[in-house]
């Protein structure tokens, strides 16, 4: 009896006190609903939005008939750098494309050059270029040869060339090129400009950095193939990059100069939650090859530091006649425009007759900001820590 006495209450009072409860909950919720207000947003972030609603990039790169204002391009270490540009990719229905520029930094670094575009030749299955440029750079760092020269034997040359290059190819299927180039090669090497270190010239002998007292000219020649499947190269979250090329540097002036050089880098995208997160991973190596009597210029060794490879060392770090760089990243979207990044560099150079190995490898960690337009990066700031200290780059293109 008193059993069901209890089952009972238990079964009148219980739906009241549900009751009581959703009403409650119900009154709590439509009083939150009088009194909502939008999340706030940082500085940065409306900064952001406000540029890219108003498409203040897009107006300012997209130029006037053909005409813009080119931001950076130039050589790590060159210092904030623009200047005008032309190009055209519509003419004959985007089976032209025309494109000269001349930029120069605040450091008086300056590049001009002119490039003549066929994409579309055969039905779209064969492409030429002709392009021709002239640098003249006046302070590049050079630290000695080698991987273990020091960072306090830090010195500088100018470096002034000029280069006139043709490249032709066929596509065999999508995604694919392959193709050749010839070009020549005209180059000086001179005292360098920047007061607060000592020439190169001055400490560094021809034997360990050949070329520091007399320059060659060279004709070049190569092959190479690509096979690129990432879904938007300027600002990829998908897909890979992968990339052969052989060069042949012929000395036309002593003899003694010329060399073969092989390129080769494979870039890989792993996206993940909707592709608003990427794992990107890049490794690249530089191997050059030299018959007996010939040596490989110092200007024209592979190099390592600075804001495209190992990002928490000065520029032109390290030069030798081989080099290895891994890169990782994991970038993620903070809000339309912009993706946070953080990174990990390793790399090293080598001599020619030393083994390819991923021994005494130089590494380096950093975050770095990339800021969107139209999906590619319009520009990236990388910021590297080493055991040399840290570097800041600021850049108008993706590192890859």
């Amino acid at each position: 009896m008193l059993y069901l006495l209890v089952v009972l209450f238990l079964a009148t009072t219980l739906p009241a006190q549900v009751a009581s409860r959703s009403a409650q909950v119900e009154t709590a919720r439509k009083e939150k609903s009088l009194h909502l207000a939008p999340d706030e947003t940082s500085r940065l972030e409306r900064a952001l939005l406000a540029i890219k609603e108003r498409k203040l990039v897009e107006r300012f790169t997209a130029g006037i008939a053909g005409f813009r204002l080119k931001l950076g391009g130039l050589v790590s270490g060159s210092g904030f750098a623009l200047g005008p540009e032309y190009l055209r990719r519509d003419l004959a229905d985007g089976g032209v494309i025309l494109r000269g520029s001349a930029r120069a930094s605040l450091k008086r670094y300056q590049l001009f050059d002119l490039e003549l575009g066929l994409p579309k030749l055969a039905g779209e299955k064969a492409f030429v270029d002709l392009y021709a440029v002239h640098q003249n750079y006046p302070r590049i760092d050079y630290y000695g040869p080698g991987p273990d020269s020091s960072k306090t034997g830090r010195s500088n040359f100018r470096l002034e060339d000029t280069a006139y290059d043709f490249t032709a190819g066929v596509k065999p299927v999508r995604r694919l090129r392959l193709g050749g180039l010839a070009g020549y090669l005209d180059v000086n090497v001179g005292p360098g400009a920047d007061r607060r270190f000592v020439s190169a010239e001055r400490i560094f002998a021809p034997a360990g950095t050949p070329g520091i007292d007399q320059q060659a000219d060279f004709w070049r020649g190569g092959v190479f193939a690509q096979y690129d499947w990432r879904d938007n190269p300027g600002g990829p979250r998908q897909g890979g990059n992968y990339l052969v090329r052989y060069t042949r540097y012929s000395d036309r002036q002593f003899a003694q100069n010329s060399f073969g050089r092989l390129d080769l880098e494979v870039q890989q995208y792993f996206p993940f939650f909707n592709e608003r997160r990427v794992i990107a991973l890049r490794g690249k190596t530089a191997l050059t090859y030299t018959a007996d009597g010939q040596r490989v210029p110092f200007y024209l060794q592979p190099t390592l530091g600075g804001s495209e490879d190992l990002r928490g060392f000065r520029p032109f770090r390290f030069y030798d006649d081989n080099l290895m760089v891994l890169n990782a990243e994991y970038r993620w979207e903070s809000f339309s425009g912009l993706d946070m990044v953080l990174f990990s560099d390793a790399g090293k150079v080598f001599p020619r007759r030393a083994p390819w190995t991923l021994k005494d490898l130089e590494g380096a960690v950093g975050f770095g900001f990339r800021f969107n337009i139209r999906n590619d990066v319009f520009m990236r700031i990388d910021v590297g820590f080493s055991h040399e200290g840290y570097q800041v780059w600021v850049k108008f293109s993706n590192v890859f």
